[in-house]
């Protein structure tokens, strides 16, 4: 009887403490390590895409759906980023506390100032963001303003442990302000310096740290690159002195690698989230990834 006893109160204790566990859902992994940060041991946090995928495209699969039904916070990037496949899951799953509206949905690009808004946007012109450029994630000071929103959404839904949230915060914002500092020091040499990207990643990244961007490898956003674009970029990089292309590691490599063998820059191949390479264990060393491959690239090692 002392054993079922013991037994039982075990049960109800473990029981006791996952109920007072946030069950959070994100779309990306940028977003889960930081909800990971601020919520500690309080929060459960499942990112919906993997590290290795483009964002753009991920498959709503069954699995993916399960998670959305068990959370109690949905926290997405927004600017129709997952515009292709959230919807979808939010829709499937059936969970009225985390639909578009509801109070346990975040849209996490509320909190930022976007870039590249545009004017008008439609088909022929690729795949234009109507509210601007979605890749604010990679502006470091960005994912300070989003870490605190994320606090604010928690301590809403979960208010007894507010100061837990804010506490955990104020680490993460000391963390974040000495990095920057490092980010910007090592950085600050190539102030000016021009790049290509293989798609339309960082105007935030480039704002934030002095880089100037003179083309894409796409011709148009979400296009596949041509012949004739490629032409055109090949001169348009030896005119500029373009010492860089910046990729991510679900494009195709070649014609990274052609350019940079008729031009004389640097591939860099960066990392958008936590856990697309071993070094990049959370947000902060991700982006320590990026800041070294863009200085190393364009000091000529």
């Amino acid at each position: 009887m002392k054993k079922i006893n013991l037994v039982a109160a075990l049960l109800f204790l473990s029981s006791s403490l996952w109920a007072k566990t946030l069950k959070v859902v994100t779309t990306t992994a940028d977003l889960a390590d930081i909800v990971r940060q601020v919520g500690g041991s309080l929060v459960q946090v499942d990112a919906l895409a993997s590290p290795m995928q483009n964002p753009h495209f991920v498959d709503a699969k069954p699995s993916l759906i399960v998670k959305v039904m068990k959370a109690d916070l949905f926290v997405e990037t927004g600017m129709d980023l997952e515009i292709g496949w959230a919807p979808l899951l939010l829709t499937s799953s059936g969970n009225r506390k985390v639909q578009q509206g509801a109070e346990g949905f975040l849209d996490c690009s509320s909190a930022i100032s976007p870039l590249e808004v545009p004017v008008k946007a439609d088909r022929s012109m690729g795949d234009v963001h109507p509210m601007g450029n979605p890749h604010y994630m990679l502006d470091p000071e960005n994912s300070g303003l989003v870490a605190k929103l994320i606090v604010e959404k928690m301590s809403t839904l979960f208010p007894e442990n507010g100061d837990q949230f804010r506490k955990n915060l104020a680490a993460f914002e000391e963390r974040l302000k000495a990095s920057m500092k490092s980010w910007e020091k090592n950085l600050a040499p190539y102030q000016g310096k021009k790049f290509v990207s293989y798609h339309k990643v960082y105007p935030y990244f480039a704002k934030r740290f002095g880089l100037a961007a003179s083309g894409e490898i796409e011709p148009k956003p979400g296009i596949p690159p041509t012949a004739v674009h490629t032409a055109d970029l090949i001169e348009i990089m030896k005119k500029n002195q373009v010492g860089i292309i910046l990729t991510e590691p679900w494009h195709e490599s070649r014609t990274s690698e052609s350019l940079a063998r008729q031009t004389g820059a640097k591939v860099a191949v960066m990392c958008l989230f936590p856990g697309t390479v071993p070094e990049a264990k959370d947000y902060f060393s991700m982006m320590d990834y990026n800041v070294k491959k863009v200085a190393e690239a364009l000091s000529g090692k």
